[in-house]
């Protein structure tokens, strides 16, 4: 009952000491002081935040996708065994590329973490980070009494407020330390997104595709008993089921694909129109996705653009910056770029 209460306004704006800091932290400083925490924590780090499948999981999802809407394209109606081949992809193309990035960019995380696990000002922020989740925990424990939650609710405030203050300081300045290392780390997530890119774009002619060869399906079972009764239906579908059958072993009868009435054509018709609108879905998931990436892409490069250059990587087009003047003209237009893409 207590969790939409908040700190008045007129209270101080304090800050969590040192020596409060150090009591409040104590428990789990015992916890992870023993040998078994330490490699515990050293083993969780590898295989959840520095492995190199983590960054390659993007990739492998994206073209595992591709070889699913290929698997589509194979069971359709009227698609050509030339036409599926030129659109399968080769997979070490893909995923070696990847991988190569992905190991860089591993490293380059793991060695970063290694920088701040050994500097002061990153262990204290790390430390903080520990407490206020711990606080942000007990508030959830609906046996706290108001006094209880309004302690709990003063030491969440000042944890909150000793963090900011000391991420816009202290940690700032010791973020400089590693700025080529950061560098380095945009490099290598760039052509990595860059990759991904292109097995999105893969994915999306493959959609495209996929999604005109089932409205042809669609429109040709639909115009088959467009504006004809249902009994006149009814007997021709049962006539067609009798000669694809005649001749049969009768003690196995094959599963046949030719429906038997109007209402099983009309599920038929129906199951058609939804893989049109799962892929339409599909689409749209993937036109999304690549958004993300172009902005993400956007942002690498406006920040790094002109150093990302001097390290050998290539633009079709020069860096541009935003035109001004009080001369007649056209209004200047925004600096644009276009990256190498195949």
């Amino acid at each position: 009952m207590w969790k939409g209460w908040t700190m008045p306004e007129y209270l101080p704006q304090s800050f969590l000491l040192r020596e409060d800091f150090s009591r409040a932290y104590a428990v789990f400083e015992q916890l992870l002081s023993t040998r078994k925490a330490r490699e515990c924590l050293k083993n969780a780090e590898e295989s959840l935040a520095f492995d190199i499948e983590l960054f390659m999981q993007p990739v492998r999802e994206d073209l595992a996708e591709c070889f699913e809407v290929i698997a589509g394209l194979i069971r359709e109606r009227g698609t050509s065994g030339d036409e599926l081949q030129k659109r399968i992809p080769p997979v070490s193309s893909w995923l070696s590329p990847a991988e190569k990035h992905a190991r860089e960019i591993a490293r380059l995380e793991k060695q970063i973490a290694e920088f701040k696990r050994n500097h002061p000002d990153f262990i204290f922020a790390f430390k903080l980070q520990v407490l206020i989740r711990k606080y942000e925990e007990q508030q959830k424990d609906e046996n706290l009494d108001a006094v209880e939650y309004d302690q709990l609710v003063q030491k969440l405030d000042q944890a909150k407020r000793t963090l900011s203050h000391h991420m816009q300081t202290k940690v700032r300045i010791a973020q400089k330390a590693y700025a080529p290392d950061l560098l380095e780390l945009a490099q290598w997530q760039l052509k990595q997104a860059l990759l991904q890119e292109k097995v999105l774009r893969l994915k999306e002619d493959l959609l495209l595709a996929a999604q005109s060869h089932a409205q042809n399906t669609l429109n040709q079972l639909a115009a088959i008993f467009e504006n004809v009764e249902p009994e006149l239906a009814d007997a021709i579908l049962a006539q067609t089921q009798s000669l694809t059958t005649l001749g049969t072993v009768p003690d196995i009868p094959p599963e046949s694909a030719v429906p038997r009435n109007l209402d099983e054509f009309r599920q038929a018709l129906n199951a058609q129109k939804a893989r049109i609108e799962a892929y339409e879905e599909r689409l749209k998931t993937c036109r999304a996705e690549l958004e993300k990436l172009i902005e993400f892409e956007n942002a690498i490069f406006n920040t790094y653009g002109e150093q990302l250059r001097a390290r050998g990587l290539q633009f079709q087009k020069p860096i541009k910056v935003t035109k001004s003047g009080t001369g007649k003209g056209p209004k200047p237009k925004e600096g644009t770029r276009m990256v190498f893409r195949r």
